[in-house]
């Protein structure tokens, strides 16, 4: 989708400086106006509001390049103040947005609905996700005591948002008439001398109903000797090999190394305990943009119920909010085909890039730096860095992507530190660099702190730091600012750019079966989340064994230069087949267990269809 900036020519009809006519404004004016809409994104317009009385404000309307910011786009302006925003300062800035002259939306910087990242060099993106088309942006600054006095406008901006999945398959724990046993509690202690004090589940029926806003509420206030409460839900139907089996969770605390590793997951089938998964190492926790999470772990096994394990902590309240369990495919919380830091044979200088420096620095080392820009994606396999004493240092590894990272994609890095799971203290020291070109010399976006809590959690104790980019880039720097063994190791696996986390999907629900005769040989449509047009291919056998070979039918006669890819769940392409004719044969021999996306492109590389094929053990 495209990228909308103020980049343009200025004229009277595309740039608009104003003041507010329904009170009075003391020193309020707008210079250089112009700035904010050419082609150097930093150089700025001042608006100054000296002091606003009686509802006076000054305002800077922009208009968008190239075309309308659309429904679900990121409407948004960079700014600069001189001072960090807080709650107060953000009261006094309004964004409005209008088309064709007729306004659309109107929100403070306060509200709820807007959200600031902090950027290089003071600078902010403040935005909000549109419900309405839009091609004109208006940032007004209203005059306060101890307020904003003057706000540096950089440029504006219309970001496509994260892409809302309309339908996923997968089962959740619903049921619109709650039965006996569609939800089991577990409370008390591991031994015979436990002592537990206030553990329990409050309203556990609330995670098996078809309200998916409510929830029940886990607590453990105190104990000793394994106190737990747990929650068992049964899922709408069973959930084969490969899902993510997890809950939806609500809690702040939640993003918390103590709390985290108190947490354990267990899927069953018929009654019968499958797998089981415990804290930081094994399980996966994404930040959904409504603030909930969700914490699951990719299965190897089919289930139909999901358990959730809270352990208590000695004198720590801990309250989790379940909202409900699922048994649903794993695309509906990633991009399942990210652009990634992956080349075969990286070298520096060209695929990737470190500096570092600093003042009283004992034992510091940097190890493997080029497996960082490799392709393989072993928990085993990453560059490391090493500074145990280090005043006023950073290190800097910056990696080339392999292909195009787009404005509004996440840019980040997947990393892991002595200290366990990253939190706010820590992301203090981390910042995340975007760049463009061959050789990565033009910054386009910085973002460092609170900035990179759109952080998720992967097996290994593995982050995912990262931040919703304005720009497009090439390359992705990680940069650590260093403290007494602060990262005394730092072990840095990839970047990327993906898509970003859509919220939990609209719907959910079973494959949808094609009737016999109706074409399709009994496989799945639209509930794949891809359209009926879209379709594409049928794969058999699925699941397939590692020593066999996979037919793929294609719905239609291919056309020339079209091809079938292979990839794993992190984007790697594993295998690219030709194809000339209806059915293509795809060898499955060298693939591990596991989860692939079967990819068809068209001659222009353009995709066609996908769908997932398991591969079993051989």
């Amino acid at each position: 989708m495209p990228v909308y900036n103020s980049t343009h020519a200025v004229n009277s009809n595309r740039l608009l400086s104003s003041t507010d006519d329904a009170g009075q404004c003391l020193g309020c004016f707008v210079a250089y106006p112009e700035r904010a809409a050419d082609t150097n994104l930093n150089n700025y317009a001042i608006v100054q509001n000296s002091l606003g009385l009686v509802g006076g404000d000054v305002s800077l309307t922009l208009r968008l390049a190239g075309g309308a910011g659309m429904p679900g786009y990121r409407a948004g302006m960079v700014i600069s103040t001189g001072s960090l925003l807080n709650v107060s300062t953000l009261a006094t800035l309004t964004l409005r947005t209008s088309l064709n002259g007729i306004p659309q939306q109107e929100v403070k910087g306060s509200d709820a609905l807007v959200s600031t990242t902090l950027l290089s060099d003071s600078r902010y993106g403040i935005e909000f996700l549109s419900s309405k088309a839009f091609d004109k942006i208006e940032l007004s600054v209203g005059g306060l005591v101890n307020g904003i006095n003057t706000v540096r406008v950089l440029y504006a901006y219309a970001v496509p948002g994260a892409t809302q999945l309309n339908r996923a398959v997968g089962y959740l724990s619903r049921s619109a008439t709650p039965a006996a046993g569609d939800f089991v509690v577990r409370s008390g202690g591991g031994s015979p001398v436990a002592v537990c004090v206030g553990t329990g589940v409050a309203n556990p029926e609330n995670t098996v109903d078809t309200d998916l806003n409510n929830f029940a509420t886990l607590t453990t206030v105190a104990g000793v000797n394994a106190c737990t409460t747990a929650l068992k839900v049964k899922l709408e139907g069973k959930a084969p090999i490969g899902y993510q089996a997890g809950f939806v969770v609500g809690n702040s605390s939640v993003v918390d190394l103590n709390v985290l590793d108190g947490l354990q997951l267990r899927t069953y089938l018929n009654g019968e305990l499958q797998e089981t998964r415990q804290g930081a190492d094994l399980l996966s926790l994404t930040l959904l943009p409504d603030d909930r999470y969700q914490v699951s772990f990719q299965s190897k096994t089919a289930f139909d119920q999901v358990e959730i394990t809270q352990g208590a902590l000695v004198s720590v309240l801990n309250n989790l909010n379940v909202y409900y369990g699922f048994g649903i495919e794993p695309r509906a919380f990633r991009d399942v085909t990210p652009v990634l830091s992956n080349f075969t044979a990286p070298q520096r200088g060209t695929e990737y890039q470190e500096a570092a420096n600093g003042l009283l620095c004992v034992g510091c080392n940097s190890y493997n730096t080029a497996k960082a820009a490799d392709n393989v994606f072993t928990p085993g396999d990453y560059a490391g860095v090493q500074f145990p004493i280090l005043a006023l240092g950073t290190y800097k590894l910056k990696l080339r992507l392999n292909g195009e990272g787009k404005a509004g994609n996440r840019a980040g890095i997947v990393l892991r530190t002595n200290k366990g799971l990253l939190n706010t203290t820590l992301l203090q020291n981390i910042r995340i660099n975007t760049y463009s070109g061959t050789t990565g010399t033009q910054l386009e976006e910085s973002a460092s702190g609170t900035s990179l809590l759109d952080l998720s959690l992967i097996n290994d104790n593995r982050s995912v730091v990262s931040f919703l980019t304005k720009q497009d880039f090439d390359w992705v720097e990680l940069e650590l600012s260093g403290g007494v063994g602060l990262f005394s190791d730092a072990r840095i696996y990839y970047a990327f750019a993906e898509d970003p986390s859509p919220a939990f999907p609209a719907v959910v629900g079973p494959p949808v079966v094609t009737p016999p005769g109706g074409g399709g040989g009994g496989g799945e449509t639209e509930a794949r989340g891809f359209s009926a047009g879209t379709r594409g291919l049928e794969l058999f056998p699925n699941p397939a064994n590692g020593t066999r070979t996979v037919e793929v039918a294609l719905a239609t006669a291919p056309a020339a230069g079209s091809k079938v890819q292979v990839y794993t769940m992190l984007g790697q392409l594993v295998r690219t087949v030709a194809a000339t004719e209806r059915t293509v044969q795809l060898s499955t021999a060298t693939l591990n267990a596991g989860l692939y996306h079967v990819v068809l492109l068209d001659g222009n590389g353009q995709r066609v269809a996908s769908q997932k094929l398991v591969v079993a053990g051989r």
